[in-house]
């Protein structure tokens, strides 16, 4: 039994060592468009304080994290119930991204870094003065569609 269990496990390891490497081209063109198409629907729900359509990115079967400056979330449920009680009192937010970078680094893992700058303003009508921001995003490939897994977001001091 003790023999059958080794030569079966070297057949494993030997198989594993046997499979190529996934080919794929981190500046392919139109993963690059699938992944900003899903970061700008996200901004867009931003920009009109829409915590659904921030946080339809991350629906599906994975975990989401964020961390925004010494706060950890976990669960899209329970982000979606924390964005929704911010945006009750903002009208509207308007932000710019002034540099960002999308990283493929397999074909299902990618990552956005993003510096920013934006404003939001409340139901009285005031308006903030610009803040700047630091955002990390890791995307994962889940059945085809990009996925936000992990957001980090600081604000610059």
């Amino acid at each position: 039994m003790r023999l059958l269990i080794v030569a079966t496990l070297a057949g494993v390891l030997s198989l594993a060592a046997c499979q190529q490497p996934v080919e794929f081209d981190p500046d392919d063109p139109e993963t690059i468009a699938a992944i900003e198409a899903v970061l700008s629907e996200a901004m867009e729900g931003a920009r009109n304080v829409d915590a659904d359509r921030v946080l339809a990115a991350a629906e599906g079967e994975g975990e989401l994290t964020l961390i925004t400056g010494d706060v950890m979330l976990g669960g899209v449920d329970y982000i979606r119930e924390t964005f929704r009680e911010t945006y009750s009192g903002l009208e509207g937010q308007d932000q710019t991204v002034l540099a960002s970078q999308v990283r493929v680094l397999s074909p299902d893992v990618a990552i956005v870094i993003a510096v920013s700058e934006g404003t939001y303003t409340d139901k009285a009508g005031w308006t903030s003065d610009p803040v700047g921001m630091g955002h990390t995003l890791v995307l994962v490939r889940e059945s085809g569609e990009w996925k936000i897994r992990h957001a980090h977001q600081s604000i610059a001091p």
